[in-house]
C-alpha cells in the first residue's frame, strides 16, 4: 500500500528515552548474552490464599528488571497473589536484553490450578479467543469473564484486544482470577514502519530534522506511547492525514507492547 507524502511537525520538540525487550545499542548481541534466570522458591496457593513465585537473575549487564507473562516490568524478583497455573517470568538488563523462565505453581489439594491460552484477535474487529483449562476445588468448576455470567464455558470466541480476566469458582464459592491479554497481530514491519516511512520520517521532519528521530524501528519503539498520542490527537502527522486504520493500527500495536515484530 502507498501512501502521499506528506510534511509533517511535532508541535513539541522533545527527546524520549526508552527500553525495548531488545537491546537497544547496536553494539549488543543479546544472542551472546550470558543473562539468565531462575526460580529460587514459590508458596502453593490455596482457595483463599494465594501463592507467589521469587526467580533470581545472573549474567547480562545487571540492572535487572522482571515481568510475569510479559506485562510491566519491576525491580523486585518476587511476584505474589498468584493462584496456581503456569507462568512464564521474564528479566531484562539494562541493555533491554531478556531471558526467560517457565514455572508451574501448584496448588494445595483444595486449590483451583487455572490456566488460560489465547489467540490474537484483529486490531479492528473482536476475533480474539481465550481457552480455559482449569482442575482442582470442589465439584464442578463455573467460569465468568471479566465478571459476566458464570457457566461451564470453557472457550470464549470474539474477544477483543486488550486485557481481561477470567474467574474460576467450585461448588463451595472459592473462586481463583487470572488476567490475561489477548494481542492483535499487528506488526511493526509489516504495518507500522511503512506508516512512519512514508508519512513521518521524511525529509524535515522525523529523519533528525525534528525531534523524535524515527529512522528505525527501535527509534520508533522508544518513541512508542509519544506516537500513539499525537497520531491519536491528529498533531502527527501535523495536517492529519493518516486514515482512521492507520491510527488504530499504531494504537493496537503500542498497547500490546510496542513488540519488535
Amino acid at each position: 500500500m502507498k501512501y502521499p507524502i506528506k510534511v509533517c511537525v511535532l508541535l513539541i520538540s522533545i527527546t524520549f528515552a526508552g527500553c525495548g525487550n531488545n537491546s537497544e545499542d547496536p553494539g549488543i548481541d543479546c544472542g551472546e548474552s550470558d543473562l539468565s534466570i531462575q526460580v529460587v522458591s514459590s508458596v502453593k496457593s490455596d482457595c483463599d490464599q494465594p501463592g507467589s513465585i521469587t526467580v533470581a537473575a545472573e549474567g547480562g549487564e545487571g540492572g535487572y528488571s522482571y515481568s510475569i507473562d510479559e506485562t510491566a516490568f519491576q525491580d523486585s524478583g518476587l511476584f505474589t497473589g498468584l493462584f496456581a497455573g503456569k507462568f512464564k517470568i521474564y528479566v531484562r538488563d539494562e541493555v533491554g536484553c531478556v531471558a526467560s523462565t517457565s514455572f508451574t505453581l501448584e496448588s494445595e489439594p483444595t486449590g483451583i490450578t487455572l490456566n488460560l491460552e489465547t489467540t490474537s484477535s484483529d486490531c479492528s474487529n473482536n476475533t480474539g479467543t481465550i481457552t480455559i483449562n482449569a482442575n482442582g476445588g470442589v465439584g464442578e468448576l463455573l467460569y465468568s469473564l471479566d465478571g459476566g455470567e458464570f457457566s461451564s464455558t470453557t472457550m470464549y470466541s470474539n474477544v477483543s484486544p486488550e486485557n481481561h480476566e477470567v474467574t474460576a469458582r467450585d461448588e463451595e464459592g472459592c473462586e481463583v482470577k487470572k488476567a490475561i491479554r489477548v494481542m492483535t497481530n499487528v506488526s511493526l514491519n509489516s504495518d507500522i514502519m511503512p506508516i512512519i516511512s512514508n508519512e513521518c520520517s521524511i525529509s524535515g521532519c522525523h529523519n533528525g530534522s525534528q525531534s523524535p528521530r524515527l529512522m528505525t524501528q527501535e527509534e520508533v519503539r522508544q518513541n512508542a506511547s509519544r506516537v500513539k498520542s499525537e497520531t491519536q490527537s491528529g498533531s502527527m502527522p501535523r495536517d492529519g492525514s493518516l486514515s482512521q486504520t492507520e491510527i488504530d493500527l499504531i494504537a493496537c500495536w503500542v498497547d500490546d507492547g510496542a513488540l519488535n515484530n
